[in-house]
């Protein structure tokens, strides 16, 4: 049972599309964010996806995947590599589970796509930033090189997975 002021009730997760995202995104990741800049950054991309977390009609949190190589990492992540971006979460529900659950959902939802065309699994990837990696680590994540630092959005890792298929 959920408390009255829980904010996992009447929480539907599910897939969202890329402009359903934007206002969340620009709201806590990048203020400077335009429409046209959001759908660039997948233009070109192939395969992506994008999951939410949606209290009545208002998404809440969000994450997209794509199907993208790290310029760096090719050997350890393999030939077909997915990269988590634009992952946020409202700040009135940051710290209580949601990020969580939308990731979770998400890489749930990687597995199954992978397991539909025959493959065992995927390497996921993001560049999190390091006030972040706690939560990556509790998903299973693990940084990888060196510490570097993104313009107007401060010091990130790139942080990575294996997902499996079953």
């Amino acid at each position: 049972m959920t408390a009255p002021n829980d904010p996992a009730a009447d929480i539907t997760l599910r897939l969202v599309s890329l402009d359903e995202t934007f206002e969340l995104r620009k709201a806590v990741l990048r203020p400077w964010l335009t429409p046209e800049t959001a759908r660039a950054t997948y233009a070109g991309k192939g395969a992506h996806f994008h999951v939410g977390a949606l209290k009545g009609d208002h998404l809440i949190s969000t994450a997209g995947f794509a199907a993208e190589a790290h310029p760096d990492h090719a050997e350890t992540f393999g030939p077909r590599p997915w990269r988590l971006r634009g992952m946020a979460s409202d700040p009135a529900v940051q710290g209580k589970g949601l990020g969580g659950r939308v990731l979770e959902f998400g890489l749930a939802e990687l597995a199954r796509r992978q397991a539909a065309r025959g493959e065992d699994g995927a390497v996921v990837w993001c560049n999190g930033r390091t006030a972040a990696q706690s939560f990556y680590e509790r998903h299973g994540f693990r940084p990888i090189g060196e510490l570097f630092e993104t313009p107007g959005t401060g010091p990130h890792f790139v942080f990575w997975r294996r997902v499996a298929t079953a």
